[in-house]
């Protein structure tokens, strides 16, 4: 643990502080015994409350303290509750949700009962969560889709917000918390699937206690083999490995907007709701299939050039290329590369434009000056597309393997009883009102 001590002179008064520093980080609260002069202050700087930290998009500012994963960038690796990628790489869903939410691998009867509990919880979901969202257009984009749904099951649900029942239900009772969490976990799945096949007009598949989440995912939604009725095995492995990679990355905006919201004791369902609509702007979750209408745009692997020139000029953006935790390689994309072996992109015309942006990026000073390399988006589409999702599904399908970490770290924070977000903000309008606020009128 990196301990010890910051030492401050303040130029505006001379005085002296000592800050403690622990694991590398320094309490922003410990600042506010930083006091200016008061005299000829500004009021908008709120001098009386001591010295505060300006970071705007919080870039250098640690929000919680949390045992569930760790990106270390040095090493280009990923953990998990103190496990590798690596030796979590053949895993299923119930394994890493298991894991991340109870701090442990399960056995092979745990793993069996927590499979069986969600099929359970998914053919629970009441009616009404399929119909609200039969009542969409079928052209409707999967993002209202699952907010109608999921609204529709936290309807049914009363008793689950605390604000109406309990304020501390779910950090008093943790065994509440976690068929909640069960239960939103498994809601999921059938709005997924629900949102699927109202878009595609095929009919909702019931669940089953014999097949694994992952499973009765494909098959609700009709990712399906046409003769067997069941998913393609390559698929299926293929989309399971892939969850591995993405069921949790920090305090990624899906988690942020979780804890935000789960800050004021907020029900996991609202949460998650939370989490889906940050997760589809196209500078997170939305930048995957912003990825893929890039290439499409571009045409040909001949219109490239001109396009990486608009790029470096600032008028076109490169969806899925750097990163802001990675100043180097993502260490997601050689998995990534590894998954598209079984699927063979290379049938795909997009796929090529895409190798040949990575070749030109390369050896182009402008990319390379600024350490700028291929994401988990910029391939990760053609990963969701070989399986045979649709691009508009695609962040729904991220959200599917992101679930295990947004419903792990909503209980993590209830378990911590962490502090209710209120972040302050630097005022800079006018002090004095206006002469004749009338006029402005």
């Amino acid at each position: 643990m990196s301990t010890g001590t910051l030492f401050i002179q303040d130029s505006r008064t001379g005085v002296k502080y000592e800050v403690p520093i622990r694991r590398n980080a320094i309490q922003a609260i410990d600042l506010r015994s930083i006091q200016a002069p008061t005299t000829e202050a500004d009021r908008a700087d709120q001098i009386s409350r001591g010295l505060r930290v300006y970071d705007p998009g919080l870039q250098n500012t640690a929000v919680v303290e949390s045992a569930i994963s760790f990106s270390d960038h040095e090493r280009e690796s990923l953990i998990f509750r103190g496990y590798t990628l690596e030796q979590l790489w053949q895993k299923d869903f119930e394994d890493m949700f298991h894991l991340l939410l109870w701090g442990s691998l399960p056995t092979n009867s745990q793993r069996t009962h927590l499979s069986e509990l969600l099929a359970q919880y998914m053919g629970d979901v009441p009616p009404i969560v399929h119909q609200v969202i039969q009542t969409l257009p079928r052209t409707t984009s999967s993002l209202p889709l699952l907010l109608a749904g999921l609204t529709a099951y936290l309807s049914t649900m009363p008793d689950a917000i605390p604000a109406s029942s309990n304020a501390n239900l779910y950090q008093d009772d943790l065994d509440r918390a976690d068929k909640l969490i069960l239960q939103t976990v498994a809601c999921y799945a059938v709005v997924f699937a629900a949102a699927r096949c109202h878009s595609m007009g095929i009919p909702l598949q019931r669940p089953s206690v014999n097949r694994t989440y992952y499973e009765n995912l494909f098959t609700m939604a009709g990712l399906v083999d046409s003769k067997t009725g069941n998913p393609d095995s390559v698929k299926l492995h293929s989309f399971r490995r892939f969850a591995m990679l993405n069921a949790d990355h920090g305090m990624a905006l899906v988690v942020f907007s979780t804890l935000v919201t789960a800050s004021s004791l907020t029900d996991p369902i609202s949460c998650l709701i939370s989490a889906i609509t940050a997760a589809y702007g196209p500078l997170h979750f939305g930048a995957t299939e912003s990825a893929q209408n890039a290439l499409r745009e571009i045409g040909e692997p001949t219109n490239v050039p001109a396009f990486l020139e608009q790029v470096k000029a600032g008028k076109r953006k490169l969806f899925g290329y750097g990163h802001r935790e990675y100043k180097g390689v993502d260490p997601r994309v050689e998995p990534i590369r590894k998954i598209l072996k079984d699927l063979q992109p290379e049938s795909n015309p997009l796929y090529k434009i895409a190798e040949t942006i990575e070749a030109a990026a390369a050896t182009d000073e402008y990319f390379v000056a600024r350490r700028l390399f291929p994401n988990a988006d910029f391939y990760g589409n053609f990963v969701f597309t070989g399986i045979g999702f649709e691009p508009e599904m695609i962040p729904a399908a991220m959200l599917a393997h992101r679930i295990t970490g947004i419903m792990a770290h909503w209980r993590e924070y209830m378990v911590t009883r962490g502090k209710l977000f209120r972040p302050s903000h630097i005022y800079t309008g006018n002090i004095m009102p206006a002469t004749n606020p009338a006029a402005k009128i």
